[in-house]
Formats: structure tokens, C-alpha cells, sequence
């Protein structure tokens, strides 16, 4: 079988291989990379759709988690949603880099690989994770020192037990820190960080628990 070989640079639009948390990471991370983008000027006004989507998805995830059939189906319309501004965004971005790699790269999406094309940065492992109360009653704070070539983070908690199948709540941000605010008083929780690369590359730290005050 011959390999397919890409000459002009195009974007990987092939959205709906990714996991629920794993979509709203590579789009919360496509939203930085284009954010004041110079490149981009014409898809510039589609990002606060784009966020306030992803916004309505992340919260569509954490209410679906006790697996409510009404609330998994306004999860799954959020996604769709989400998908669809996504592709809106994606074929703005093609028409304004007019095939310029160099451009393409500098938007978050993933293009198709060329003849010669290295692999990704390697990215490091999460350092210096913790979970500490907050000021806030009921909070807890997901910390950690960062990872290598790392452009975004997802903090996720689950309640105890810990099993395969565990429904993590998920909040994707740019920062090393985030607080879980408004948690039930006396119950433990698992908590955990996952550092997102410039190419979607993960790097997972190992949960902690820690009981609420």
C-alpha cells in the first residue's frame, strides 16, 4: 500500500475522534493559540462563541455525571454545538492561512503530517502535584509545578470511590491551580491534573484524596 504524502498543509478536521474531556481540552487550547492571533483577523470574531460553547459543554459534562439520560442527551447537544462553531472556526482559519503552514501551526488545530515532519515536543510529567483546602468553605485546590512544552492544564475530582469508571468533573484553564468550590462538607474526593501539549499531546499526574473540611 503506498503512503499518502500531504504537500499542501491542512488542518485535521476529524473533531469527533476526541473524548468528551479530551474535546474540550484541544479546544479550550485552539482558543488560546488563536486568541490575538495576528494571522486571524477574519476568525477573531467567532472565538466567544467558540468559548461561551465550550463553556456550556464543560458544564453539560459535570451535570451528566450522575448519568441522567436527560441530562447525558443536553450534553451530547452541547457537543454538537461545540463541534460544529469548531469546523465553523477550522474553515476560517484554512481561508485565511491561504495553505501557509507556518501560519496553521501557530492556530492549536492539528495538521497532517508531511514527508520529513518531526514528532511533537516531548512533554514532561506533572511535578509537584497537591491538593490543599481553599479559603473557600467546602473548596479544594488542585495545584502543581507544571509540565514541560505544556500549553494547558484539565483539573478533574471525583468523589470516593475511586473505580475505572469514575465520572470526573473536568475545568480546563491555562494556570497550574485551580479550586473545586462548594464541595459537600466531610466527604472525600480524588483529584488529579492533566497537562495538555501544543499538539494534543497528555501527560496524567496520579490521583490524590483528600477529604473536605
Amino acid at each position: 500500500m503506498s503512503r499518502v504524502i500531504i504537500k499542501i498543509a491542512k488542518i485535521k478536521i476529524n473533531f469527533m475522534r476526541f473524548f468528551n474531556s479530551r474535546l474540550a481540552a484541544f479546544v479550550n487550547a485552539v482558543i488560546i493559540a488563536l486568541s490575538d492571533n495576528v494571522n486571524f483577523p477574519l476568525t477573531q470574531p467567532m472565538l466567544t462563541n467558540l468559548s461561551d460553547l465550550l463553556a456550556s459543554f464543560n458544564t453539560a459534562m459535570a451535570n451528566a455525571q450522575n448519568r441522567d439520560k436527560v441530562l447525558i442527551g443536553i450534553r451530547d447537544t452541547a457537543r454538537a454545538a461545540l463541534l460544529l462553531q469548531l469546523n465553523s472556526v477550522a474553515s476560517s482559519v484554512t481561508f485565511e492561512a491561504a495553505g501557509d503552514r507556518d501560519k496553521l501551526l501557530s492556530s492549536g488545530f492539528d495538521l497532517y503530517k508531511r514527508t520529513g515532519d518531526g514528532p511533537p515536543s516531548t512533554l514532561g510529567p506533572i511535578t509537584g502535584f497537591k491538593v490543599v483546602d481553599s479559603d473557600i468553605p467546602g473548596g479544594l485546590k488542585l495545584m502543581c509545578d507544571g509540565a514541560k512544552n505544556c500549553k494547558s492544564y484539565m483539573h478533574q475530582i471525583t468523589p470516593d470511590p475511586l473505580t475505572p469508571n469514575s465520572a470526573w468533573q473536568s475545568v480546563t484553564t491555562t494556570t497550574k491551580e485551580y479550586t473545586f468550590a462548594n464541595l459537600p462538607s466531610s466527604k472525600k474526593f480524588w483529584c488529579r491534573i492533566l497537562a495538555i501539549g501544543t499538539k494534543g499531546q497528555v501527560s496524567m499526574s496520579d490521583p490524590l484524596s483528600r477529604v473536605t473540611q
